[in-house]
């Protein structure tokens, strides 16, 4: 039994992982693409173990490899992504990595770097990775992850093969928590699918942390006055940001992705109902919250920042 088997959904992405394993030949640079919370850092080690597993039915999750990537101690397999608290990479984990590259694996045949929330590399540190990727060394291999492959300079994109990951859904996600949380019952789990659209990292991530299950609350609501074309009630339900940046991002990205995967759609879902926001609203609204992101990111004032949020997100509903 293949490790493959314990990450549902996503068949096209396993498919072509299984192809790759099988023809031996990997591309020396994968990106992956998706939502948070969708299992970008777990496909990316799951991709490491079969590059590297020494069994059958790879990643078989048995062999020396695999063991050791499963416990992230594999010498030969580094995780890079930004420090805690921080949005961009560091120049010198940029320079680090590009120095540390073309020295010989430590066990195995290769070497492998999981380089993860790309979309927050600087214009330098692509370019930076960029030459790597251009003439790679000898048996290393880039794994990318990133929530938008167009986030990243063309020049990246071209040179990776590109991925997508998505949420497996509600049933299926259920199906997950009841494996990895044995102490849930299934009224929790079923309850923790719908809440998070089906989406497993974020399910675990609503039943372990209180404040991100009130921000996603907060999403629901900021739904909700769309829906309605409430624009005063919108501008208070950003109110409520304005001394939590984080939140903000969070609840944020939460009514983005439901948007971006329905702009062609006129409802979407989020806990037990839909939402009904005609495709134009959607587009004008997604534009409008993207920007906002780049603002917080920017540190923008918050006060400035959620009335601009209101404001703009209000505009999309006018009559």
């Amino acid at each position: 039994m293949s490790l493959l088997d314990q990450f549902y959904g996503n068949s096209k992405a396993k498919e072509a992982l299984v192809f790759y394993q099988r023809d031996g030949r990997f591309p020396h640079g994968i990106l992956l693409e998706g939502q948070e919370g969708c299992g970008r850092r777990t496909f990316a080690r799951l991709i490491a173990a079969a590059a590297l597993c020494e069994g059958e039915d790879a990643p078989c999750g048995r062999c020396r490899h695999c063991r050791k990537i499963l416990k992230e101690i594999h010498p030969d397999v580094q995780l890079i992504a930004p420090e805690p608290g921080k949005k961009s990479f560091k120049k010198e984990q940029v320079e680090r990595l590009r120095a540390d590259a073309w020295v010989k694996p430590n066990e195995a045949p290769r070497k492998i770097y999981i380089l993860c929330e790309t979309q927050y590399m600087t214009a330098w540190a692509q370019n930076a990775l960029l030459k790597l990727l251009e003439e790679p060394p000898a048996g290393v291999l880039f794994l990318l992850t990133c929530d938008n492959r167009f986030k990243l300079l063309e020049t990246v994109r071209s040179r990776v093969v590109a991925l997508t990951l998505e949420a497996p859904g509600e049933e299926l996600a259920e199906k997950a928590l009841l494996e990895q949380v044995p102490a849930l019952t299934q009224q929790q789990a079923r309850l923790a699918a719908m809440e998070s659209s089906g989406n497993v990292g974020r399910a675990k991530r609503l039943l372990a942390d209180e404040g991100y299950a009130a921000v996603m609350d907060k999403a629901a609501a900021l739904c909700e006055k769309m829906e309605k074309a409430d624009w005063f009630g919108i501008l208070q339900v950003l109110s409520g940001f304005e001394s939590d940046r984080e939140g903000l991002l969070q609840c944020l990205e939460q009514v983005r992705q439901l948007l971006a995967q329905n702009t062609k759609d006129s409802f979407f879902a989020k806990k037990d109902r839909q939402y009904r926001i005609l495709p134009l609203q959607a587009g004008q609204v997604l534009g409008i919250i993207e920007q906002g992101m780049e603002y917080a990111r920017q540190n923008m004032g918050m006060p400035l920042l959620t009335t601009w949020l209101g404001a703009g997100i209000g505009s999309a509903f006018e009559k």
